[in-house]
């Protein structure tokens, strides 16, 4: 089972985006989230710390996300210029979004108080991250393919990962330029 890095940043110390989230809240969240991921055979490893932003980068981030901009330059100065791992960022709110991804950043942004529950909606991001789209934005392919507790619908609780969804996280997984932890 390939295990990857995640480094999760809870925003503190922030007058507008500082998450109430504590390591220990966190921590839970990722614990929770592989037991969605192991339908795939796929671990997170993360490791959880209270993060000071500089003030102006997290605005930065906070406003691109909000904006639905599929990409921010000042994240590189959150997450370094290549990086090999996962980035979840802990925020109050970007504006009415449960979380966000940022790509090519392998970054995903997750806010406080949540519509669904924290640990599905960091699954959910990070299904993003690996390629996986809303499925209600396209036809629905005929039933039993997409069950209604299905992790990448769009306003439904779900949970669950499809065979295709699983097929293509394990086909783009040795190509999504994230290192593997033994």
């Amino acid at each position: 089972m390939p295990t990857l890095s995640v480094r999760a940043l809870i925003s503190k110390k922030d007058p507008w985006h500082s998450s109430c989230r504590t390591v220990e809240e966190v921590t839970q969240i990722f614990v929770k989230a592989n037991e969605i991921w192991r339908q795939a055979n796929i671990k997170f490893d993360a490791r959880v710390l209270e993060w000071k932003f500089d003030p102006a980068v997290l605005h930065d981030v906070v406003q691109a996300a909000s904006q639905r901009q599929g990409d921010v330059d000042r994240l590189g100065e959150v997450i370094g210029p290549e990086p090999r791992q996962i980035t979840a960022i802990y925020v109050h709110s970007i504006g009415g979004s449960n979380g966000k991804v940022f790509r090519p950043k392998r970054t995903i942004l997750v806010v406080d108080g949540t519509a669904m529950p924290d640990y599905r909606t960091t699954a959910h991001e990070i299904g993003h991250l690996f390629g996986l789209e809303h499925w209600l934005d396209h036809p629905p392919p005929q039933q039993p393919d997409r069950p209604p507790n299905q992790l990448m619908a769009r306003t439904q609780p779900g949970t669950e990962l499809i065979p295709r969804d699983i097929e293509q996280v394990r086909m783009r997984l040795p190509m999504c330029g994230l290192e593997a932890v033994d």
